[in-house]
């Protein structure tokens, strides 16, 4: 008899301590329910790399017009992997080429004669002459500050600020 009594008190001490864990886990506040444990026993709440709702940037495109009296506007600050398109509304030739005038190496580290023709569109140089009412654009693809010239009017400059 003294046996079964032994047992059952047993059994009602697993269910109390069983129903005690079970309602504090019922009650234990959101955060701390996905917590993990480091190896020097303390909590640590799990990284979660993910953004909801957030659309990557979307590259934008930007105007520069060029006209007889020079570029508009003479500075222009966009993101990287915009795209800006020079306008020739000139009555005379526009090559839009990286500083510095003749060589066109700022943005592309090579000359023009190492660049041209810039079949892949990447050294910021136009490589030719365009005739009024043409244009040529140029996707940025390095962060900076670039200066620009119309190297058939080399007095006429302008600076891309990438971010």
């Amino acid at each position: 008899m003294n046996q079964k009594i032994i047992i059952a008190v047993i059994v009602i001490l697993l269910l109390a301590v069983g129903g005690w864990f079970l309602i504090n886990a019922m009650n234990a506040p959101a955060d701390q329910t996905n917590q993990q444990t480091n190896t020097n026993g303390q909590q640590q709440n799990p990284v979660v790399d993910v953004e909801v709702g957030v659309n990557p940037p979307v590259p934008a495109s930007h105007e520069v017009i060029y006209t007889d009296a020079g570029y508009a506007p003479t500075t222009l600050t966009i993101k990287t992997g915009d795209t800006v398109v020079f306008k020739n509304q000139s009555s005379g030739g526009m090559w839009t080429g990286s500083a510095m005038h003749p060589t066109h190496t700022a943005y592309s580290g090579t000359n023009v004669q190492q660049h041209c023709p810039d079949l892949e569109n990447d050294d910021f140089d136009e490589c030719k002459s365009d005739q009024p009412g043409n244009s040529w654009s140029f996707t940025f693809k390095k962060a900076g500050e670039w200066g620009y010239h119309n190297h058939v009017k080399s007095n006429h400059f302008g600076k891309i600020i990438v971010q």
